[in-house]
């Protein structure tokens, strides 16, 4: 049992947890979960509670499944900014100036991710964010970034579904697909402009901080083998990268904090612990 304070934003797709003790501190970590496609919010706040006993404060957030696949990145633009907005406000409203965490969970959550190192976002409009991810906090990946191909798309897209629902959706994902190609290489010439390459090409130029990443070689949404080449690449090429990689044998898509529980977070309180704060235990 922990005591916490529980407050929606107002327009309820951000929720913030406070631990119940804390009431103004630059020293709190503030860590925020962006949830995988289609996550329910009694699932995302899991794994909030878990940070909540920990000494953090959290936001929490998924992005709506409209917007995860859309071939417009306007959307995706937009909840990015609102979604920065309101850490901030959550931070200032209570005086939680410390280290920040930005935890993005399936490719669902990491969009968001490709959307702040696409744009530039997170160090122009709000340096303030940016600084403190900069000093003391970081980024944490579970289960992600997925290389994407149509393949893996029709995957996520019909997962849990029976026969033959799931041979109609697969269908049309891949109709949609044709589609989307043409009418790109019409548009622009090539394929670059694909909103698949442009989030690999924004993981992979996305500026170096503190990173961790937990995948599993067992998992069919996320190719582990990709994950551990953009690792290496990131280590070797980009200045300022700081990585922590876990990589287990067997562990399922966005189901490391039950399958490894005690493993998954201890990786957690390490990497917290990275920013020197008494509030992490």
């Amino acid at each position: 049992q922990f005591a916490t304070r529980r407050s929606p934003m107002s327009d309820g797709r951000f929720f913030v947890d406070v631990p119940e003790d804390v009431v103004s501190s630059a020293d709190v970590p503030f860590v925020v979960v962006c949830g995988w496609f289609g996550a329910k919010d009694s699932n995302v706040r899991k794994y909030t509670d878990e940070l909540v006993k920990m000494g953090c404060a959290t936001l929490r957030t998924t992005l709506p499944g409209a917007l995860v696949f859309s071939p417009y990145s306007g959307g995706r633009e937009k909840y990015a900014f609102a979604l920065l907005t309101a850490v901030r406000a959550a931070r200032q409203e209570r005086g939680l100036m410390g280290p920040l965490y930005l935890m993005f969970m399936s490719n669902g959550g990491c969009w968001l991710h490709a959307t702040l190192s696409g744009t530039g976002m997170l160090s122009r409009e709000f340096a303030d964010l940016d600084l403190a991810v900069s000093r003391g906090g970081g980024l944490i990946f579970d289960s992600s970034p997925a290389f994407m191909t149509v393949t893996s798309g029709a995957k996520v897209v019909t997962l849990g579904m029976s026969p033959v629902p799931r041979a109609v959706v697969t269908g049309g994902y891949y109709l949609a697909a044709a589609c989307m190609v043409l009418g790109t290489i019409v548009t622009t010439g090539g394929l670059d402009a694909l909103p698949v390459r442009k989030f690999w090409k924004d993981v992979r130029e996305a500026p170096g901080r503190r990173e961790m990443y937990l995948y599993s070689d067992s998992d069919p949404l996320t190719d582990s083998d990709k994950v551990a080449e953009l690792v290496r690449e990131r280590r070797r090429e980009v200045d300022g990268c700081d990585i922590t990689e876990v990589r287990w044998a067997k562990s399922r898509h966005c189901t490391h904090l039950i399958d490894k529980r005690d493993e998954y977070l201890a990786a957690w309180r390490t990497f917290l612990q990275g920013a020197r704060r008494s509030g992490v235990d």
